[in-house]
């Protein structure tokens, strides 16, 4: 699964303007500084065969637009792992010795262009591996000022941070991502997503495997609302969930031998519904929408 989410997201950040917004947004605020215009891929110096590069760093563009020349790199990352910022420091380096390479056999004098290295972690779990590279090494105090210390440039879905992406596309894969993470979607706030690119959701199901987009509905339209593809599998699940909470009820009724309890049973697994709802990230107010129940009533009956 993790090759198909890496190979998923390097098709999306072949896309210049997706490329330089995560650049952008981490470097600069959001600010426009980088053109996708000005990208281009950079030649095959840069790829190292003893380390394979080319295949594990995802995205690499060279980028010059008269005052700033440099070589940007994107490393995906589905899953924590404790040694990613020496690769990413090693990645660094390679570059800039397949680049050096080139510089001696062109026989030019001209300096090297700064690497930039961006490690996009699109997992669920929050990050807790190294950033930098003194937090996996034991440094002794008697060569602490000796010591270079490699610190990552990470951006993550999960955690707190905002980063402000301009290309709108972007914006929605990452805080749908978020969203679906923290649960926080399934709180009414779909609707601030509004209409979404049906390859925007193709990554999105990639990543987070979410039950309520479905890959056929997506390969055959174009654009998808959020708050319907989300609401059309709520209807589907409440209606698992209440099959479900029926019949837990009605066992339970007539293990405890309660007359009528077949009735009540039914009155059980209703409540039982309510429950498993709320387990699985629903609010009260989708709760009462969705099962034609008023608020306070809802409220009354988990209560009990």
């Amino acid at each position: 699964m993790n090759k198909m989410k890496d190979k998923t997201m390097k098709e999306f950040l072949e896309n210049n303007a997706y490329f330089v917004d995560f650049f952008n947004a981490y470097f600069f605020d959001g600010e426009r500084v980088l053109k996708p215009e000005n990208c281009m891929e950079l030649d095959s110096e840069m790829n190292d065969s003893n380390t394979d590069l080319e295949k594990h760093v995802d995205v690499i563009r060279k980028y010059n637009d008269g005052n700033l020349y440099s070589a940007f790199i994107i490393k995906n990352q589905s899953y924590v792992d404790a040694s990613m910022v020496v690769r990413a420091a090693a990645y660094e380096y390679v570059a800039y010795d397949r680049m050096l390479k080139k510089l001696k056999k062109n026989k030019a004098k001209e300096k090297l262009p700064m690497v930039h290295i961006l490690v996009f972690y699109t997992g669920e779990r929050p990050w807790n591996a190294a950033r930098q590279l003194s937090q996996l090494v034991e440094v002794d105090e008697r060569f602490e000022s000796y010591f270079h210390d490699y610190q990552m440039n990470l951006i993550e879905i999960t955690g707190n941070t905002s980063y402000n992406f301009n290309e709108e596309d972007v914006y929605n894969l990452f805080y749908i991502c978020r969203s679906i993470y923290d649960q926080s979607i399934y709180e009414g706030k779909s609707n601030n997503f509004g209409l979404v690119k049906s390859s925007v959701l193709k990554v999105v199901k990639t990543l987070t495997d979410v039950e309520w987009l479905n890959l056929e509905e997506l390969e055959e339209k174009g654009e998808i609302e959020m708050c319907e593809a989300e609401k059309r599998w709520l209807e589907v699940k409440s209606k698992e969930w209440e099959a479900e909470g029926i019949k837990k009820g009605i066992e339970q009724g007539i293990e405890q031998g309660i007359e009528q309890g077949i009735e009540q049973g039914v009155e059980l697994g209703q409540v039982l519904l309510y429950k498993t709802m709320l387990r699985n990230g629903m609010s009260v107010n989708e709760i009462s929408k969705v099962c034609s129940i008023s608020v306070e009533n809802l409220k009354r009956v988990l209560s009990n």
